[in-house]
């Protein structure tokens, strides 16, 4: 049984409780997964990380992250994170994806059940966290779809291409912020430390 990335995908091999096998990739499997993401040439991590600028310095630094066409956003935000060596944080976004994996979790199954979106979408809402599970990035984070029709879906975000642009401001602190499996669900929660 491999580890999941239980917030996003962005996105992480271990032995794993029950339910962990419904969470999306980890990141080490996510930068070896098949790179539909551009040229042979390039890893994943290189071709889903994103623009970048520092907005402001600091214990808390603020970072501007752009996606472009193509772009895997949960790969792209832990190739960030691992570039940047970030241990806790969280985030805000917007823009448009031409398809995505959301997530709801089962309560009863201990695991997710994974809802593809296949059209364009805008993303009304992308909200998230960043901690570190066994000493890596871990992002959690949560979408909201608005579609054609004026319906929106939302979850547990696991995948998500971007077409033509997801704009996020990431606010990473350098006081880490550590995840543990909680025993009633099998998920990797946040386990603060005062």
């Amino acid at each position: 049984m491999t580890r999941r990335c239980f917030f996003a995908g962005a996105g992480l091999a271990v032995a794993a409780p029950v339910g962990w096998e419904a969470l999306a990739d980890s990141p080490d499997e996510q930068a070896s997964s098949p790179a539909k993401r551009g040229p042979e040439s390039a890893t994943p991590r290189d071709v889903n990380l994103p623009e970048a600028a520092l907005l402001s310095d600091g214990d808390a630094k603020t970072y501007l992250l752009v996606f472009h066409t193509g772009q895997e956003v949960m790969d792209g935000l832990l190739a960030f994170a691992r570039k940047h060596n970030l241990v806790a944080g969280h985030l805000t976004g917007i823009g448009a994806i031409s398809d995505a994996v959301i997530g709801y979790f089962d309560l009863q199954k201990k695991a997710y059940l994974r809802t593809p979106e296949r059209e364009q979408a805008e993303v009304l809402s992308l909200t998230g966290n960043l901690a570190l599970y066994n000493n890596q990035p871990f992002f959690h984070v949560h979408v909201a779809l608005g579609l054609r029709d004026g319906s929106a879906r939302g979850g547990h975000l696991f995948a998500m291409t971007v077409r033509p642009t997801v704009e996020l401001v990431l606010t990473a602190s350098s006081r880490p912020v550590r995840r543990k499996i909680d025993s009633e669900t099998g998920l990797p929660l946040l386990a603060p430390q005062h």
